[in-house]
């Protein structure tokens, strides 16, 4: 069996991060913040190592009665990542349908 990882961050968490993000030149505008769903996880899609202090995320959103997420570029400490997000393993689909 295959198995991937994900990380995301529910919206607590993700409030958490916007604010570390405040002072680094990507993060959430205020319409953002007040457009996320208070129920909702939002998924770390892809992030990098950015200017050797920071890692820079993209971040897949749940809105308000939206089914579409949103993208947004985060840049955030290493530490509040490690604290704020959360890890799960998941089974490859493709494998799950190949059965």
């Amino acid at each position: 069996m295959i198995h991937q990882k994900v990380t995301f961050a529910n919206t607590a968490q993700f409030m958490l991060l916007a604010l570390d993000s405040q002072s680094r030149n990507q993060g959430p505008t205020d319409d953002l913040i007040k457009s996320l769903d208070p129920s909702g996880n939002h998924l770390l899609a892809f992030s990098f190592v950015h200017n050797d202090v920071e890692l820079r995320g993209m971040w897949l959103c749940k809105l308000k009665d939206v089914d579409v997420p949103v993208r947004l570029l985060m840049d955030n400490s290493f530490e509040a990542v490690e604290q704020y997000t959360q890890t799960q393993d998941v089974e490859d689909v493709m494998d799950e349908e190949a059965k």
